[in-house]
């Protein structure tokens, strides 16, 4: 998706990318330091099969910021992040739950995570840009290949039908003509 852009759009699309990530790696790595805990605040909070979904989360905020950076698969890495905030976010930061400061805290929080979701979602409709591995792979110019135009065929000539069976003879007639 990088052709045609210069190189202002890909640089921006490229920190686009590192700050995406950026968001999400140091929350990644305090839960991978202890996950259990994750898990039983999930658990807490009515997640059904919190250590499964607190798994899921993990890998997805562990290796989608590294896909983000490399730009790697990425609406799958975007889809992947954006599914594991959704449920981070509707889960543990409830603010409509609490009251008095408590509530501005986890508002504030709320909303955040709502701006780097609208992040993701750019992400994920822009795609990487030239300054990716997926450029990369495409072909070092960020160009795709043009593709070759048909040429018009030329009519063909209609086939010729064979000529309609003639009837069987039957007895009488090969009787008639002898």
């Amino acid at each position: 998706m990088g052709e045609g852009r210069g190189a202002g759009v890909n640089g921006i699309l490229f920190i686009n990318r590192l700050l995406l990530a950026a968001c999400f790696l140091p929350g990644a790595i305090g839960r991978l330091t202890n996950i259990s805990g994750f898990a039983a605040s999930l658990t807490l909070k009515g997640i059904p099969y919190a250590d499964i979904v607190a798994t899921f989360i993990l890998l997805a905020e562990v290796f989608g910021p590294l896909a983000l950076i490399f730009g790697l698969a990425p609406r799958l890495s975007a889809s992947a992040l954006i599914a594991a905030l959704v449920v981070t976010t509707g889960a543990l930061h409830r603010f409509w739950d609490y009251g008095g400061l408590t509530r501005q805290a986890e508002q504030a929080v709320f909303l955040s995570h709502l701006g780097v979701l609208a992040g993701l979602l750019f992400y994920c409709l822009t795609g990487p840009g030239a300054w990716s591995w997926q450029a990369w792979w495409r072909g070092l110019s960020g160009t795709s290949k043009p593709v070759k135009k048909k040429r018009p065929s030329r009519p063909r000539a209609t086939k010729p039908r064979p000529a309609p069976a003639k009837p069987a003879m039957d007895e009488e007639d090969l009787a008639d003509a002898a």
